[in-house]
């Protein structure tokens, strides 16, 4: 059976959508929806995503578009979006099936594949040089803007014994780079055991060369933590979710922080890692966001220096507090002020790119293009493109680079060997 699969949203989708390829690539043809080269599908595959509507017209559009690529194929929808828009989708023509649970998916992929011819052609994950590790599920924050404990469910941790078993595993495959991704991952624990001491257990009792930590909350984390990046195998790069840097907004938005805190675990950081990259979420146009109060966050992420920035437009989901909210804050000016904050993020990241100009950095290289450069990212996340006149590069190996422009187009460092 030919299966083609588009996945949409977070991390933790991608890794869904990467363990479905590793049950069913030894018995099927399965392949990611932009590396598949198969002239008609069977099954359809769309794991889908509901954080904003944004996303959930994605995931239709996405639906749409392929049924009409493949138009004898069954379409199965699954992920974030299925669990909260169930009915939805099962009124969509193009939808032959919706599910909600991963062993109901599991079933219903091997029942339909019962007709077919198992093979052993599948490209699985040969595409990716860096591999997840989902350790996490599920939020109990119930901030007022996320859908997402709807969709996900309370809070649950991977076992610390699987969670190493798998990365051993990855690691013999050949993976140089593993990121651990959840939903709200620095609530993981497993005993007595948090954070902080998996990584420590897994940088002690596997092999693997570079471990990545992907988006985290603000909490105030223990000094161990901090310690971890002392270890050149754990990347100095910390994704974690601002969401506003105006404290009025903060609270409405149930945040259980405020600028101070959040400035005191970013200071923390720079503490543990001088070179420590720093990434972050906004959203921008939240019910009762002031012209005066947007300020507050474009001077307070000016202040912090990150070195990226994901800005959100506020979206209203259906279920949640603040979709009931007054002062909802018109798309025009929420466009206007998006606007705004991406032209301050290109010139923090710019500013950042250009602070390591001249210095050398392991880059593991991703892919290369037909002019046989390299492209690949630094420890600290910055985006690398590289030159070798010799034509010795090779995916999924690390090279030091030193890094000798910014070009502004899409914005990222050149660096040569």
């Amino acid at each position: 059976m030919k299966m083609i699969m588009k996945t949409l949203g977070c991390k933790a989708n991608r890794y869904e959508s990467d363990k479905i390829q590793d049950t069913f690539g030894n018995k099927h043809y399965i392949a990611d929806v932009n590396h598949y080269d198969e002239s008609s599908a069977d099954l359809i595959l769309v794991n889908t995503c509901t954080v904003t509507h944004i996303a959930d017209r994605k995931s239709r559009q996405a639906l749409k578009q392929l049924k009409k690529q493949h138009p004898h194929a069954r379409t199965i929808v699954f992920g974030c979006g299925a669990n909260v828009r169930k009915k939805d989708y099962l009124n969509l023509k193009y939808v032959d099936f919706v599910v909600q649970k991963r062993k109901d998916l599991y079933k219903l992929i091997e029942t339909l594949a019962n007709d077919y011819t198992k093979c052993n052609t599948s490209p699985v994950n040969e595409h990716r040089t860096r591999s997840l590790v989902k350790i996490q599920d599920g939020c109990n924050n119930f901030c007022t803007y996320c859908i997402i404990p709807y969709a996900r469910g309370r809070e649950k941790s991977t076992p610390l014994k699987t969670i190493i078993k798998e990365i051993q595993e990855k690691t013999a495959q050949g993976y140089k780079e593993i990121v651990l991704t959840g939903i709200n991952v620095g609530m993981w624990h497993d005993d007595n055991k948090d954070l902080a001491g998996l990584i420590q257990t897994i940088l002690d009792e596997t092999s693997l060369p570079r471990l990545r930590l992907s988006s985290i909350e603000p909490h105030h984390y223990p000094d161990r933590f901090y310690r971890l990046f002392q270890n050149n195998r754990f990347c100095p790069h910390i994704h974690i979710s601002l969401q506003s840097g105006s404290d009025t907004i903060l609270k409405t938005m149930n945040r259980n922080y405020n600028t101070k805190e959040f400035t005191s675990i970013i200071n923390y950081l720079r503490q543990a890692s001088s070179d420590i990259g720093i990434t972050t979420d906004v959203i921008v146009g939240f019910p009762g966001e002031t012209e005066a109060l947007f300020h507050e966050t474009v001077e307070y992420v000016q202040a912090m220096r990150f070195s990226k920035i994901h800005i959100f437009p506020y979206s209203k989901r259906a279920g949640t507090v603040a979709a009931t909210m007054k002062n909802q804050v018109p798309h025009a000016i929420k466009k206007a002020r998006c606007a705004t904050l991406a032209s301050v993020e290109k010139q923090l990241r710019e500013k950042f790119y250009t602070t390591y100009l001249g210095t050398t950095h392991p880059v593991l290289i991703e892919s290369i293009n037909s002019k046989g450069m390299g492209s690949g990212y630094t420890p600290n996340y910055i985006k690398t493109t590289i030159k070798d006149n010799r034509g010795n590069l090779k995916p999924n190996t690390v090279v030091e680079v030193t890094l000798q422009s910014v070009h502004k187009r899409p914005l990222q460092a050149y660096g040569v060997l």
